[in-house]
């Protein structure tokens, strides 16, 4: 018998694999220590609210946005290219319409 806690982890655990290739990426990148800061908030901010029972995609989504605007202004996402904006596009597919700045900022 799987209990609820369980599936809910697998159900969204691919999503939290998608933040932690962002967190991999952050900590390779030449970024000022302020940003790093920052995006790390934001994830951490995300992979919790990807572990509640019910995740609310339009939260997870304004975390998302909020990562992607301090990636954008310290040019992350244009170093790191694929490597962010592959696992930042596949969250802000899961999240929809909340995830439309975050796919503008990678276009």
């Amino acid at each position: 018998m799987v209990n609820a806690a369980n599936q809910q982890t697998r159900a969204t655990g691919w999503l939290v694999a998608e933040l932690h290739r962002i967190r991999q990426v952050l900590d390779v990148l030449p970024l000022p220590e302020k940003t790093v800061a920052a995006a790390h908030s934001e994830l951490g901010e995300a992979e919790i609210l990807l572990l509640y029972p019910e995740p609310d995609p339009r939260r997870i989504g304004a975390a998302l946005e909020r990562l992607a605007l301090v990636l954008a202004a310290s040019g992350a996402l244009d170093h790191a290219g694929q490597a962010l904006s592959g696992p930042l596009g596949t969250l802000a597919d899961w999240v929809g319409e909340r995830g439309l700045t975050v796919r503008q900022l990678l276009a």
